[in-house]
């Protein structure tokens, strides 16, 4: 039997980390695939970068390496059920790779990782003697201690609705629909390490998509540190309404639709507080494909490397196209760039991919003169 069939126990409050040196905090939760264990929070979260500009996020240009998980524990004895608290250091770099995968799209990047977690490895726990001396300590997530006593994680499926009869509820959610975002706005918390949980209105059509993606948006009044959350229905008196059937059981019901990746556009506390959503097919996409992404000093790609595909890909039985590229009235130059930023997976500054893609075709332009 499990502790209870409350979501916010597979959540975690995350610490990235440059060795020691604390960066930022976010948010995450724990997901089972294929009976292996995962941390799925956002990319940015990870790799310290800006999703679209790529640009570093610390004011020191410090990328993580390291971060800090802390999570509930379920702890067995007997009839007892209870949990715990621990935190435990998880690598993101090793043996000079990356220990996370990422989604198979490079462009538009998708804001989500999933960070591979084996319950029966020792992981480093980290604390601290009365005396104030640091200590290590190792820890095995799912183990079997004397006098009977078990451990164990608790994901976010251990928690979720299993009566599939009335079908994928996902697929039933609408514009207006109320879901919850549950994670740590500021890194606030108490001695519990408890989540926060913030109520978010789904605010475009998750059928429909936002900007061709598999995503949509909310409106929710989030911070800083919710990125990487789970987004979810939650409904304690066991009520679920798909617009086909109503059904009402006996105990509370969650089911993960997302992972809440932050607000978007948005320069002060003022301004409309809409966030982005990634469904929960990408977290399923990104485990199939293990694709581990690149080290951060790898990630960008040089001039170079842009101009040859620039090169590559210009069409050379178009002798005028460079003068409609140059004019920002026709559309040439919006399907070029994106192009251009399919074929390097994203691995640069889309500006600054325009400007070399401008350059080129002044090049070109000028030689067709001469």
């Amino acid at each position: 039997m499990k502790i209870m069939l409350n979501p916010a126990h597979s959540v975690v409050h995350l610490t990235m980390r440059f060795d020691k040196t604390e960066l930022a905090v976010g948010s995450g939760v724990l997901y089972l695939k294929d009976n292996k264990t995962y941390v799925v929070t956002a990319w940015h979260n990870i790799s310290g970068r800006h999703t679209e500009t790529l640009d570093l996020l610390n004011k020191n240009c410090s990328i993580p390496n390291n971060i800090i998980v802390s999570m509930d524990v379920e702890i067995k004895q007997g009839d007892f059920v209870g949990s715990t608290r621990i935190s435990i250091t998880v690598p993101l770099v090793d043996n000079n790779k990356t220990t996370y995968f990422i989604h198979p799209q490079g462009y538009p990047k998708v804001d989500v990782v999933a960070i591979p977690i084996d319950l029966n490895n020792v992981y480093t726990m980290e604390g601290k003697l009365m005396s104030g001396e640091n200590i290590n300590l190792p820890i095995q997530l799912k183990s079997k201690q004397p006098h009977g006593l078990e451990l164990n994680i608790i994901h976010i499926q251990d928690c979720e609705f299993k009566d599939y009869d009335i079908g994928d509820y996902s697929k039933s959610l609408y514009v207006s629909d109320d879901i919850f975002v549950i994670g740590y706005p500021k890194g606030i918390t108490d001695y519990t390490g408890q989540p926060i949980w913030k109520r978010a209105t789904i605010a475009t059509s998750p059928q429909l998509g936002w900007e061709q993606q598999e995503q949509f948006l909310v409106d929710c009044a989030s911070k800083e540190g919710m990125s990487g959350a789970p987004a979810i229905y939650y409904s304690r008196d066991g009520k679920i309404n798909t617009g086909n059937v109503y059904y009402k059981g006996s105990k509370p019901i969650t089911i993960l639709h997302g992972i809440y990746v932050g607000r978007l556009g948005s320069t002060s506390e003022l301004e409309a507080q809409i966030g982005k959503v990634w469904k929960r097919k990408i977290i399923d996409e990104i485990i199939d494909n293990k694709i581990l992404d690149f080290l951060s000093e790898e990630l960008i790609l040089s001039n170079s490397c842009i101009k040859q595909t620039i090169n590559e890909e210009w069409p050379k039985e178009n002798e005028g196209y460079a003068n409609e590229l140059l004019n920002d009235k026709t559309s040439y130059r919006y399907y070029f760039l994106n192009l251009i930023m399919s074929k390097i997976n994203g691995r640069a500054n889309k500006e600054k991919v325009l400007e070399l893609i401008l350059e080129y075709a002044e090049t070109l332009k000028n030689g067709i003169k001469q």
